[in-house]
């Protein structure tokens, strides 16, 4: 019952169409019989027993050709019945299918970071593509056998009592059993149908992060350790398919049984009767052959409420899955603080005793700080001191336990959300790269303010199908991006260009170039604020200083907040803080921290050492190479070959 009161709102969309189909299936079930009636007729019209009466003139050939001719439109017109029927409930059934797929991307898209967090790819895929399924065979062709189970039971019991009444109670006697056996293995069917689609989830989810993580699983030579674990949870699927077989098994065989029963009830209960031996109970031939052929008709429905009940117990534990998802709610949402007012942001940012926990520990203790719109602010300081958390309040990815976090001077939980998220770009540690060129990947953020938000919980036959996307991207802004990423002359190389497709999560980068893409996207979007969160980890220092060089023209007026651990990308902040703990522990211009002489200074010597050693190192090579080459050099003060000095 709940999920038909969760399912209704869908399903009263399309009401007009069940309805009609509803009233096609009743239709076709009653035309189905009437062959079964014209027969009797003509049975009893060639016996002369039209009426029992044995003195009753037969029938002529004239009326049998007619009865026959009956028998054959029915046909025709139950066919056709049916075939409207397809048309009008499974159309239905795949309209719901798109709906439902259409609300839950649209609502998954609207959950927030907590959410994925928790969540596994392959179990979401499974959710959306195997649920669904199961939900739309249920809607479809469960729903239509249902009513044609229905529609042939009403029609064949009017005609059983109006043949028979005591004939109809003696085959009724073994309907009490079919209910029982269903009920009873209707609920082991839900319960471990449930148990094979999480295992499905698992499986999905094993192969989605092995694919994802190929090089991952080359690298460590881990192939066969991996195959294992696969091979178990199948193992553990085949358990769990085959306990959901051992109940579905028993319910088409039941079926069946009591269907025979039933034929054995008529046989005898019903010849006798023919041949007078039950008092007050005339039945004729042409009667007994109508209950036979109408009752044949029912074995069907009868041996399909097995399969019928198995689909809508299936559909009905998918769409309890599915339903998981619609409960799921964002923590991190627009409410009824949120001023609509606002449409902007300049880009000051202020952090007010700022602090936040997670699942128990404090990763934010007591932060104050505030941002000038329009400059940079350096953040530094040991793995897991917080640093990108502070870009993750900014953008409201996270909420603070306690404190404010303002944006020009606005608590950020007063701007909605769309107009922050805007105005913010964001460099993740881990750049995501979409399988697209790269000029559509780099054009990503752009022109989004000319898609209209997708209607939900609407009827695909009143919704206007959505305008092709053949926008192009802004290629000037690409390219200039690009060149401030310093990934322009290596993209020039490329056989395509900026048409180059990338694999799936950019794998056909190197790690550097995936970094500089990311980037790019970035800057493209123009934003008011800019967080780049270890963003040039994987580069080299003279790329980084490049790179370092185009953001100064596109910092003018931006607010960034540079995150890193290389002194020589904090070095020209306007502002730069330690943090460590979850505190800001220092904080002042470069220079102001060295003289300070605490992490940071120390960090700058531990770095200026590195690349000390780095030097010597190069140039004991670089001597270590004229040494080698000068020894080649032959006793007559010949000099070197050409190939020789190449080498």
């Amino acid at each position: 019952m709940n999920t038909l009161s969760t399912l209704w709102p869908y399903l009263k969309l399309h009401q007009r169409q069940f309805f009609l189909g509803t009233l096609a299936v009743f239709g076709a079930g009653t035309a189905v019989t009437l062959p079964a009636y014209f027969t009797r007729l003509i049975i009893d019209g060639l016996t002369g027993a039209a009426d029992t009466n044995p003195a009753t003139a037969g029938i002529t050939a004239g009326q049998v050709a007619l009865y026959a001719l009956g028998a054959v439109l029915s046909v025709v017109v139950s066919g056709g019945l049916m075939v409207l029927v397809r048309r009008l409930i499974v159309y239905a059934s795949r309209q719901i299918e798109y709906e439902v797929r259409r609300d839950l991307f649209a609502h998954l898209s609207g959950l927030d970071k907590h959410y994925f967090d928790r969540a596994r790819t392959g179990d979401l895929m499974n959710r959306l593509t195997g649920d669904l399924s199961a939900v739309r065979e249920m809607i479809g062709f469960g729903s239509w056998q249902l009513s044609s189970v229905v529609a042939s039971f009403v029609v064949s019991f009017f005609w059983f009592f109006s043949l028979s009444w005591r004939l109809t109670l003696a085959v009724l006697v073994v309907f009490p059993v079919i209910i029982g056996v269903l009920f009873m293995l209707a609920r082991l069917i839900s319960a471990r149908y449930v148990a094979v689609q999480e295992q499905n989830s698992v499986i999905s989810a094993k192969a989605q992060e092995n694919f994802s993580g190929a090089r991952v699983v080359k690298g460590y030579a881990i192939e066969d350790r991996e195959i294992t674990e696969y091979k178990s949870l199948n193992s553990e699927l085949i358990k769990r398919a085959l306990r959901l077989t051992t109940v579905e098994g028993p319910l088409q065989a039941s079926m069946s049984l009591l269907m025979g029963l039933a034929y054995v009830i008529v046989l005898i209960y019903g010849g006798r009767m023919i041949l007078g031996l039950v008092p007050g109970s005339p039945l004729t031939l042409g009667q007994f052959t109508q209950f036979a052929l109408v009752l044949d008709r029912l074995a069907w429905p009868m041996l399909s409420i097995g399969m019928i009940t198995n689909m809508l117990q299936r559909g009905s534990a998918s769409w309890g899955r599915l339903q998981d998802i619609f409960n799921a709610q964002p923590y991190i949402k627009d409410d009824g603080r949120t001023d609509s007012s606002i449409k902007s942001v300049l880009g000051e940012i202020e952090f007010d005793h700022v602090s936040l926990n997670f699942d128990g520990q404090q990763v934010l203790k007591d932060v104050s700080l505030k941002i000038p719109a329009g400059q940079t602010l350096g953040i530094t300081g040991p793995t897991g001191s917080g640093k990108t958390v502070l870009g993750n309040l900014v953008t409201r990815l996270v909420d603070v336990s306690s404190g404010t976090v303002r944006v020009d001077g606005v608590d950020v939980r007063r701007i909605p959300l769309r107009v922050l998220r805007e105005n913010v770009a964001v460099v993740p540690q881990e750049p995501f790269l979409f399988s697209d060129t790269i000029a559509s990947n780099v054009a990503f953020g752009l022109d989004n303010a000319n898609y209209a938000p997708i209607p939900t919980r609407i009827s695909v036959l009143k919704s206007k199908a959505p305008p092709p996307d053949d926008r192009q991207p802004d290629m000037n802004r690409v390219r200039a991006a690009a060149e401030i990423a310093g990934l322009a002359s290596e993209i020039e190389r490329f056989p395509q260009g900026y048409d180059t497709t990338l694999g799936e999560r950019g794998v056909t980068l190197s790690g550097g170039q995936r970094q500089r893409t990311a980037l790019a996207r970035a800057v493209a979007r123009e934003p008011r604020i800019l967080v780049l969160d270890d963003a040039m980890s994987a580069v080299d220092t003279e790329t980084e200083s490049r790179i370092l060089s185009g953001l100064r023209q596109v910092q003018q007026g931006r607010t960034v907040l540079l995150i890193g651990h290389r002194v020589s990308t904090l070095r020209h902040a306007d502002h730069i803080i330690v943090m460590e703990r979850g505190q800001i522990v220092e904080q002042g211009s470069h220079e102001d921290l060295l003289a300070l002489g605490g992490h940071y200074a120390e960090l700058d010597r531990q770095q200026r050492l590195e690349g000390d050693l780095k030097s010597e190192d190069e140039g004991k090579l670089t001597r270590d190479a004229l040494t080698e080459a000068a020894s080649q050099i032959k006793p007559s003060g010949e000099p070197l070959s050409t190939e020789k000095v190449k080498a």
